[in-house]
């Protein structure tokens, strides 16, 4: 992939290292800290930098070409041609990537809004997505390749495929990452406590082989979400025709005027029910995850060698009858407060539901339990959440149904029914 594929094309080339280049970044940085990324206005970065508007747009197109040129600079300074991809597959390179998560957790450390403003926009805007989809290739690469080594040497037992399962795996460190960073999930903490339980979760992927046990047994109230109430016709109708429209258009392309034009009422009809889009969208992301969350209710019916029952559970994730809301909801909860609500609600109830059925194998001796549930649950359930967001965006190797549903699916059933071992 090419550099000028991030970058507008200048007058001439740049490496980063001019005034008012640094007097950009610094700004940007220091203002990030402060705001997101969406309220952020070139005019407050021109301003805190001390630069022309001239001057400004001498070097960068707009706020997204100051983040990208941000990120790659870090990620030049931070992985280098010494990082966790070189050399061949081995103890030596499985040691390079464990030490990555350190280097990951400073990167956080040091430029922690940054790195969020990058995910929270990488799967709206293409340019920010390429940007950090090409250091993520790099991973991915590196991971699959060691993933092979292990199942080669007889260490790691067969399963998914290696480059997707690597991917899942990458996705995994950078979501757990942002959540404990924005301290999003309780029970994760902060994000110096987040590299213990995502090498857990990476070892039960790559390296758990399944046992022959029964599935935990869960009281049927555990972990219920309520769907929110909706009265009137017109509003269902109003909810209805957003719904409509979500498999035509990305929800940042919907109006209330294409809603009221699609249900054939008023725009006082609409403000009587709700306050904007997001306010409708996120009914409809409630209602859809109380489907979800009573769908987790399976796990405790399934067996070790039930892998069909699995794979359906999980393939009704990515392209069940609710695939356009959850598409949208999984790609865009970062940035809008009222969904993130919505959202988070809808994990931790999977995570309580996750976190009691593995506390039921691990009283049964059936799985490992050096890394404390409610942990292990949150990671486990942020991978299948960045897994689905990368399988609905066409990420590499993310990109088919089945091969990710059977990834998820395995990775599942490891946590379950699981035991680790190198031999």
């Amino acid at each position: 992939m090419n550099d000028t594929t991030f970058a507008r094309r200048r007058p001439r080339d740049f490496d980063g290292s001019s005034s008012a280049e640094a007097a950009v970044f610094a700004a940007t940085e220091k203002l990030l800290a402060q705001t997101s990324l969406q309220d952020l206005t070139v005019a407050q970065v021109i301003a805190e930098a001390g630069v022309s508007r001239a001057n400004f747009y001498h070097y960068f197109a707009n706020k997204f070409d100051v983040l990208i040129a941000l990120l790659r600079r870090l990620l030049d300074e931070s992985y280098s041609e010494a990082g966790p991809w070189t050399g061949t597959p081995g103890r030596a390179r499985a040691q390079r990537m464990g030490s990555s998560l350190d280097n990951t957790l400073r990167m956080w450390q040091d430029h922690g809004p940054m790195i969020g403003a990058v995910i929270e926009h990488m799967h709206s805007r293409p340019t920010v997505g390429a940007a950090w989809q090409q250091v993520f290739d790099r991973f991915v690469a590196s991971v699959a390749e060691q993933i092979e080594f292990e199942r080669s040497q007889g260490r790691a037992p067969d399963g998914p495929d290696a480059r997707t399962l690597a991917a899942m795996l990458v996705g995994a460190a950078e979501r757990t990452f942002y959540v404990a960073f924005r301290g999003l999930d309780p029970r994760l903490g902060g994000i110096t406590e987040v590299a213990g339980p995502v090498s857990a979760v990476t070892e039960t992927a790559i390296y758990a082989r399944v046992t022959d046990a029964p599935p935990p047994e869960l009281a049927s109230e555990v972990a219920r979400l309520s769907a929110p109430q909706v009265d009137g016709t017109t509003a269902r109708g109003l909810l209805d025709a957003l719904r409509a429209l979500l498999d035509e258009h990305p929800l940042a392309d919907v109006s209330v005027g294409m809603v009221l034009e699609r249900a054939k009422v008023s725009r006082a009809s609409f403000y009587f029910y709700f306050r904007n889009i997001e306010d409708a969208f996120t009914v409809l992301f409630q209602e859809a995850a109380v489907q979800i969350v009573d769908g987790m209710a399976a796990l405790t019916e399934i067996g070790p060698a039930d892998g069909a029952r699995m794979r359906e559970l999980v393939a009704r994730w990515l392209d069940g009858p609710d695939s356009a809301v959850i598409r949208n909801a999984v790609h865009t909860w970062p940035r809008l407060t009222g969904l993130r609500a919505a959202y988070l609600d809808a994990m931790n109830a999977m995570e309580t539901r996750l976190e009691a059925a593995l506390e039921v194998q691990r009283a049964r001796g059936v799985v490992p339990a050096e890394t404390p549930a409610p942990e292990y649950a949150a990671v486990l359930l942020w991978t299948i959440d960045r897994t689905v967001a990368g399988w609905y965006a066409g990420e590499a190797w993310l990109d088919d149904r089945d091969t990710v549903s059977d990834a998820v699916a395995r990775l599942l059933t490891a946590a379950l029914f699981g035991q680790i071992s190198h031999s």
